[in-house]
């Protein structure tokens, strides 16, 4: 389950051609559950994760007219998220289960934090609706390295 709400101050209305965003996400993650069937059969008990992050960011862009029915808007954005910094998941093998002590493995998935995070786009917009976009998103960290392009067209009706 992930919960998010963001906040966006535009600062185009004192002459900047700019808009500071703080996105707020928690998410949390239950796994339960068994495999059967195999040597290495495993069960997981029901642990449970919390993730909170909280990302400043500000996006700089503007519009530029092409014609009088389409415009082209640019924009770069950057943020940095700060979050909780590591998931961990109790389970155990089957096999394991007369040993003394019953031993747990433990899953840990460290996030990185800082993590910071890049856009750039760019957006034709033209008459009754119709656009196409280009966008590139970049996160980097301590051991984080995502880049990803996206294409869209959008047809308003």
């Amino acid at each position: 389950m992930q919960i998010s709400a963001g906040v966006v101050g535009n600062l185009r209305s004192v002459g900047w051609p700019a808009e500071s965003v703080i996105d707020f996400d928690a998410r949390w993650l239950n796994v339960s559950g068994e495999e059967e069937g195999s040597v290495a059969a495993f069960t997981f008990e029901g642990s449970g994760n919390k993730f909170y992050a909280a990302t400043p960011a500000l996006e700089l862009g503007t519009d530029i007219p092409l014609s009088d029915i389409a415009s082209l808007r640019i924009y770069g954005k950057a943020g940095v998220e700060f979050s909780t910094r590591q998931w961990e998941i109790e389970g155990r093998f089957a096999a394991a289960q007369n040993l003394p002590g019953n031993p747990a493995l433990h899953l840990t998935e460290a996030i990185d934090s800082p993590l910071y995070r890049v856009g750039a786009g760019l957006e034709l917009n033209g008459v009754n609706g119709v656009g196409l976009s280009v966008r590139y998103n970049g996160a980097f960290g301590e051991t984080v390295k995502q880049n990803a392009v996206s294409a869209s067209l959008k047809v308003s009706f």
